[in-house]
């Protein structure tokens, strides 16, 4: 008996408190409920018919209008209001005891009442690009300025939210691409000699550490690989005459951005023109490269890129010119692929003169006492391409 009556006991209890935990909720919430049918019925009745379910107050201005079709049982009163006005279009605003309703176009006469102001500020992407990407349902709301790179917006707390959420989307750091570049230099005459076959002869022998000479079956050459072992490879084989590593720079580019590198040196010349005075100009010599990657794929890069080399060559009139060579292709890569770009000349053209002293320089026996030689060398330019996309988020 005893039990029983501590059973019914404990129960009235558990009752009790789920009756004050939802009384305590309504009155946290604060919104009344409402249960209503309508049928092909005016908004605006319907509007008067939640006043006087809630006892709150709901003002609707000239432009809403129209008919629904809803049946609502024990809704909040704010959900109700969505539904309501959802297929006009129509928005609301809470004020301290009422609601206002009005069509969210500045063009309404309540929107300056309807709405509120927030400024946004992009990160990582241009106002023009954000309104290019943006739904242009927002674009009677916004006014951007291009100096601050930010976007301010004139609407209706609930429009702002979702042009919140809608700017976050699209205004995130864009990927970008590591290009690493090894500049080689490698004799024309081995380059003619082998041909395509010239890869084949440079794996011939790769000279290991510990200063012993390995063949291509016990140590794999692989010019596919990751770009620090391609470097490691061609240090390897720059012990041979034949190569030499001119550089090993890295960049890092935005997609669909451009990066520019410059790997010489600057040089003053002197310009002495025939019917003018002699005049200074500075020059760069060297290799140049310019590169506009683009992320087509998940791990597919298309690269426009435009290598060029300079060189100072000495002539047989002694004076000194500048020799360069361009190319510009459109290639596709995948992600940490290595690509190798020829093609690019270096000659070299001097004249070597070996004589005996004083009796070298005399008009008519010089000849017998002198020996001019002219020197001729090509070196070919192999640039090594390795490419990375990198993800920010990570």
């Amino acid at each position: 008996m005893k039990s029983r009556i501590a059973f019914n006991i404990l129960i009235i209890i558990i009752l009790i408190f789920i009756c004050l935990g939802t009384t305590a909720a309504q009155e946290d919430s604060d919104e009344p409920m409402v249960s209503a049918l309508y049928f092909e019925s005016d908004i605006r009745e319907a509007l008067n018919d939640l006043v006087l379910q809630s006892g709150v107050n709901i003002i609707a201005d000239d432009t809403v209008q129209g008919l629904v079709t809803l049946d609502l049982e024990n809704v909040p009163l704010e959900k109700a209001l969505k539904m309501i006005l959802l297929s006009g279009g129509y928005s609301f605003r809470r004020f301290e005891d009422y609601y206002l309703v009005s069509m969210a176009d500045p063009r309404s006469p309540a929107f300056q009442h309807m709405a509120e102001s927030r400024n946004i500020k992009l990160k990582y992407i241009t106002t023009s690009e954000a309104r290019d990407l943006l739904p242009a349902f927002y674009d009677p709301f916004l006014r951007s300025s291009e100096e601050r790179n930010s976007i301010t917006i004139t609407a209706t707390p609930a429009i702002i939210e979702e042009f919140i959420t809608e700017v976050n989307k699209i205004d995130s750091p864009s990927e970008q691409i590591q290009i690493q570049l090894v500049v080689t230099e490698i004799s024309s005459d081995l380059v003619k000699e082998y041909g395509a076959d010239l890869f084949d002869y440079l794996r011939e022998e790769i000279v290991g550490s510990d200063g012993l000479i390995y063949n291509n079956e016990s140590v794999e050459l692989s010019w596919y690989g990751s770009s620090d072992r391609i470097l490691t490879n061609l240090k390897a084989l720059e012990k041979k005459e034949d190569l030499e590593i001119k550089a090993d720079p890295r960049l890092i580019v935005q997609n669909r951005g451009t990066g520019t590198l410059f790997i010489g040196e600057e040089q003053v010349i002197i310009l002495e023109p025939e019917d003018a005075s002699a005049r200074l100009e500075r020059v760069e010599v060297g290799v140049a490269l310019e590169v506009s990657p683009r992320i087509i794929g998940k791990d597919e890069i298309e690269l426009n890129i435009s290598p060029s080399i300079s060189h100072f060559t000495e002539e047989m009139d002694q004076r000194l010119r500048i020799r360069r060579s361009e190319i510009t292709s459109v290639i596709h890569t995948q992600d940490k692929e290595t690509l190798v770009m020829a093609g690019m000349t270096i000659e070299n053209r001097r004249d070597n003169i070996r004589k005996v002293p004083i009796l070298g320089d005399i008009p008519l026996i010089r000849w017998f006492f002198r020996q001019d030689r002219k020197e001729d060398s090509e070196r070919e330019l192999l640039m090594f391409i390795t490419t990375e996309i990198i993800n920010p988020a990570e």
